[in-house]
């Protein structure tokens, strides 16, 4: 069992390595609002906080002409953290029970068979761990008429990242060293990033189509992104082999990226250079990518009270070429002892490539591109006014904040009962798989607060939970 214990704590390592060493998608956190409502805002967002989820409607039929996102009286900010595997309870069950045997000694629990049927079953679907914090620093929008549209302007910061297990590695944990076994790691993921992104948006109600639509609206923002980290693995096509005689085979195969703001004065293993320099904290440190995104949308009014819209988001790259480091490995793996150091470095190299960072000129990663569809329906035969939407969200790929697997999302903003808003609703699919969302609403006229969690079945239920997210924020209007 000690070379399954090895084995588990190098390949943990692999991830740790870049997580601690170095520093809206379809799924991300959002504004506290369309976190109320299970993160739905294709056709139910409007003016300012329709920025990043569909710019069209940063247009809007009312009497207000400003709106101001400012940090008083709340900042702007939104949380996701945990996993959509593991709630506490199981967590708790399969790693935080003790046991004390007849000798005294305190072990972890004796799994039955069906307990590690039970935990295998948990990771069927990647077991996966984010986080992703979302901070709006300040925003305005103005419409000075309907004829001239509206202008929007906002500084978002998002700092996010992923960690997917393999479940070879968990395999390998809950089996131990069964000879002739082949163990791959080809679905650890791991990646994280600091992104500030400054957007220009712009909207109108251009009225195609009178005859069809009642309203057409047409919107687009230009994002300008700044990177100040990024870290995360290419690949790792890692496989081993336990054999006869406790020997392990197989081969390293891993790429990894790093980026690094000059200003945190990361010092990489590879540098020889003894001079030590502290951590420079700054709220604008020195990008070290960036790139330009776009983001596109059309909202349409079929009706007085039936909406129906499309956005696509974040379509665009960013190339870090600023202190970018690559780490590496493709060799052959070979452990027939443990007691060997020689050994044991050799095989902690070739899983991590520790050994083989080295600068490079640049690297290019995806911004987290992604599809939205929507409808909503306004019910006005109800005490104040009722908002009824329904989303549909595609991600275009893995980065952070994003799913390539689709969520469907209802959403209802219960709004005009005196100055309070009620919000809730509810989404499948995704890397969340199901939440159960719900918000509150203030507006007291020139000011309003909004509070918002998408996983509101976690406050009902802690102990099943999986994750912990907050939203709340502020606006001005004038």
């Amino acid at each position: 069992m000690k070379k399954v214990n090895l084995v588990t704590t190098v390949l943990i390592l692999i991830l740790s390595n870049y997580i601690l060493a170095q520093g809206a998608g379809s799924n991300g956190v959002t504004d506290a609002r369309s976190m109320g409502m299970a993160k739905t805002f294709t056709t139910s967002s409007f003016g300012i906080y329709a920025v990043g989820k569909n710019p069209a409607n940063v247009f809007q039929d009312s009497s207000k002409k400003v709106e101001l996102i400012l940090p008083i009286p709340l900042p702007n900010i939104s949380g996701a953290v945990g996993s959509n595997f593991i709630s506490l309870d199981e967590y708790n069950y399969y790693f935080g029970t003790k046991v004390t045997g007849s000798d005294g000694k305190t072990t972890g629990r004796l799994l039955t068979e069906q307990d590690k049927t039970k935990l295998k079953d948990l990771f069927a679907d990647g077991g996966t761990i984010v986080s992703d914090i979302h901070v709006q620093l300040v925003s305005i929008s103005i419409q000075p008429t309907k004829t001239f549209g509206a202008l929007a302007f906002t500084i978002t910061d998002r700092i996010s990242g992923l960690m997917t297990f393999p479940k070879g590695l968990i395999d390998l944990g809950i089996e131990g060293n069964l000879p002739n076994k082949v163990y791959n790691f080809n679905d650890t993921q791991f990646k994280a990033s600091w992104l500030r992104k400054y957007s220009f948006s712009y909207a109108r109600d251009f009225k195609i189509i009178p005859k069809l639509f009642k309203s057409f609206k047409v919107g687009a923002s230009i994002n300008f992104v700044s990177g100040f980290f990024y870290a995360g693995l290419d690949h790792i096509k890692t496989e081993l082999k336990t054999g006869e005689a406790n020997a392990i085979t197989g081969k390293g195969d891993f790429l990894a990226y790093s980026a690094f703001s000059t200003d945190f004065k990361v010092k990489y293993n590879f540098v020889k250079d003894e001079k030590k320099e502290d951590f420079s904290g700054t709220p604008f440190p020195t990008p070290a990518g960036s790139g330009v995104g776009f983001d596109f949308g059309i909202s349409t009014l079929l009706s007085k009270n039936f909406s129906l819209g499309f956005s696509i988001t974040d379509i665009g790259k960013i190339k870090w070429d600023k202190n970018v480091a690559q780490y590496s490995s493709n060799a052959a793996i070979y452990l027939d002892d443990l007691s060997d150091k020689a050994q044991r470095d050799t095989l902690v190299n070739r899983l991590t490539g520790k050994e083989s960072g080295k600068f490079i000129s640049s690297i290019t990663t995806q911004m987290a591109t992604a599809l939205h569809i929507g409808a909503s329906l306004k019910v006005e035969s109800v005490p104040g006014t009722m908002l009824l939407a329904l989303d549909y969200h595609q991600g275009m790929n893995d980065e952070p904040g994003n799913n390539k697997k689709a969520r469907v999302a209802l959403g209802i903003d219960w709004d005009d009962l005196g100055i309070f808003a009620l919000r809730t609703g509810w989404s499948v699919g995704g890397f969340d798989k199901f939440n159960w969302g719900f918000g509150l609403g203030i507006n007291f006229g020139v000011v309003a607060l909004n509070f918002g969690s998408p996983d509101f079945q976690n406050v009902v239920s802690p102990n099943k939970a999986k994750r912990v997210t907050f939203a709340f924020d502020s606006v001005w209007r004038f």
